[in-house]
C-alpha cells in the first residue's frame, strides 16, 4: 500500500512535474481573467497526497462555463477540444506536444463544470445542474477521490493552495480505506463498484465496514445487472488497462462481484501465474487484449461468445476471443513433429496477440513451438514477390497466389536459399501447373 506523503498542503502542487505546473499556471491565469475558479480534483489530488508520479491526464473542475473555458484554453495552448458535452458541462482539451526535458508526450486535460447530480432512478444517467465545488465533491464516489486543490496564479507562479477535504479523504488514505460518501452511492451509480475494485487493487486498499454493507445490499438488489452494458464494458476495459488486472479479478471474487458481471469467470492461482509469466516473459509490450485473453482463457467458446455479445465488445476483442477458440481446437496438433511449413500453415491465420496468449497459457511443449514460430518463421519472407513472378512470365491469377504460398513453404523448409533458387523453383512449379491443365 502506498504511504501518505507529509508534504504540506500548500506545497502539494509542487509534486507535479514542471511542464504540468507550467500548464496550470497558464490555465489559472486564463481562468482568473474570465472570473472563473479552477480546481484540481479527484485522482490527481489523491496521487499527490500519496506522492505518486503524475504522468497521466488531469481532471480540472471549473466554477463557471467549462466548455467555453475549454475552447479558450485550447486556443491558448495550441490544443484541440474534443468530447464537448454542453448538457453535462464537460470537455477535453488535447495537447499533442507537451515538453518534459528531452521527452515530448501527449496530454489530455478533462474539464467539467462544478455541478450536482440527481438520479431519476437507480443505475440511470444523472440529471446535472451547476453548483459550487463543495456540492460537487458530494456527488463523487469515494472519500479519497473527493478532495480538491484550488489552482491560482500569483506573479506568474502557482499560488500556495489549501486542500479541500470535506469527507476525510486524507484520513482514509492513511488508513487504506475505501469509503463511499452516502448510503445511496452504489444504487445511484453501480459502476462505482467497478471503479472501487480497480482503485483498491491498484493501491492495496480495502472497503471500510459500512461500505462493505452497502456493497452487499447493492449486489443483492442486482444493481449491476440493471446498469447499461456499455457502461460496464467501459469499466471492464479500464480494468484490463490496470498494471495487474488479475488482482482486480481476485478482489471482484472476494467482494462477490464477479457473478454479476460474468458467472463463469473467476480468479485462480493458475490464472494469476499466467499473468505474472506474461509480464516477465518474451512479450515485450503487454496490451489490455493480452490480459483479456489470459483472464478468459479457461472459459468455453460459448461462454466467451456470451461475454462478447452481452457487452458488445469491440471488434479487436471479439476477434481475439474467436481466435482463442480456434487455437484451442488445434492445440493437440501443435505437439506433433511438424515441418516448418506445416506449422506456418496452422498458425499464420492468427494474430500475434492470440498466439502470445496461448504461448503463456499452455504447458510445454506448446510455448516453445509458438516461440519458434513467432521468432523464426513468421518474419520470413521469400525473395520473390508477385511483381517478380510476373516479370518471369507468370500471369496474375489464382496460380500466381498458389506459387507464392508454395514458395514461402519451400523457403521455410530450406528447399530454396537464394534468389536464383526461388526463380528456378517457381518456374518449375509453373511448368507443372501448366502441364496439369
Amino acid at each position: 500500500m502506498p504511504e501518505l506523503t507529509y508534504r504540506a498542503d500548500s506545497a502539494l502542487l509542487s509534486g507535479l512535474n514542471q511542464p504540468l505546473q507550467d500548464l496550470l499556471v497558464r490555465a489559472a491565469a486564463l481562468a482568473q481573467g474570465q472570473q472563473a475558479t479552477l480546481w484540481l480534483v479527484g485522482g490527481v489530488v489523491r496521487d499527490l497526497l500519496l506522492d505518486q508520479p503524475i504522468e497521466h491526464d488531469l481532471d480540472l473542475m471549473v466554477e463557471g462555463d467549462a466548455v467555453a473555458f475549454a475552447r479558450l484554453l485550447a486556443a491558448d495552448l495550441e490544443g484541440t477540444v474534443s468530447a464537448a458535452h454542453l448538457a453535462f458541462g464537460t470537455a477535453t482539451v488535447i495537447l499533442k506536444k507537451v515538453q518534459a526535458g528531452s521527452a515530448v508526450f501527449p496530454l489530455a486535460l478533462d474539464l467539467a463544470r462544478t455541478r450536482v447530480e440527481q438520479y431519476p432512478q437507480p443505475a440511470a444517467l444523472p440529471v446535472v445542474q451547476p453548483a459550487g465545488i463543495d456540492q460537487d465533491l458530494r456527488r463523487r464516489d469515494f472519500s479519497i477521490n473527493a478532495m480538491a486543490l484550488s489552482v491560482q496564479t500569483v506573479d506568474g507562479h502557482l499560488a500556495p493552495t489549501t486542500l479541500l477535504d470535506p469527507f476525510g479523504g486524507r484520513q482514509d488514505l492513511a488508513a487504506g480505506h475505501m469509503r463511499v460518501l452516502h448510503n445511496a452511492s452504489f444504487d445511484d451509480d453501480p459502476t462505482r463498484i467497478l471503479r472501487g475494485l480497480r482503485l483498491a487493487a491498484r493501491l492495496g486498499f480495502h472497503l471500510e465496514p459500512h461500505t462493505q454493507t452497502l456493497l452487499a445490499t447493492a449486489l443483492a438488489r442486482r444493481r449491476l445487472e440493471a446498469t447499461s452494458p456499455d457502461r460496464i464494458r467501459t469499466e471492464l476495459c479500464l480494468a484490463l488497462a490496470e498494471p495487474q488486472p488479475e488482482e482486480v479479478l481476485r478482489l471482484a471474487d472476494a467482494w462477490s462481484v464477479t457473478p454479476h458481471i460474468c458467472v463463469p469467470l473467476h480468479w485462480t492461482a493458475t490464472l494469476a501465474t499466467r499473468c505474472v509469466r506474461a509480464r516477465a516473459g518474451e512479450t515485450t509490450s503487454l496490451h489490455p487484449l493480452h490480459y483479456a485473453g489470459l483472464l478468459t482463457y479457461d472459459l468455453t467458446a460459448e461462454e466467451r461468445n456470451h461475454l462478447a455479445v452481452r457487452y458488445r465488445l469491440p471488434g479487436d476483442a471479439v476477434r481475439l476471443l474467436r481466435e482463442l477458440d480456434a487455437l484451442q481446437a488445434i492445440r493437440d496438433q501443435l505437439t506433433r513433429n511438424l515441418r516448418n511449413s506445416e506449422l506456418d500453415h496452422l498458425l499464420r491465420p492468427f494474430g500475434v496477440v492470440a498466439l502470445e496468449v496461448v504461448r503463456v497459457a499452455e504447458p510445454p511443449p506448446i510455448p516453445a513451438v509458438i516461440t519458434h514460430y513467432l521468432v523464426q518463421l513468421r518474419p520470413v519472407t521469400q525473395l520473390l514477390d508477385g511483381h517478380a513472378l510476373r516479370r518471369l512470365g507468370i500471369p496474375p491469377g489464382p496460380q500466381l497466389g498458389q506459387i507464392l504460398r508454395e514458395l514461402r513453404a519451400a523457403r521455410l523448409d530450406n528447399l530454396v536459399a537464394t534468389r536464383a533458387d526461388e526463380e528456378s523453383w517457381a518456374m518449375q512449379l509453373w511448368q507443372k501447373i501448366r502441364d496439369a491443365e
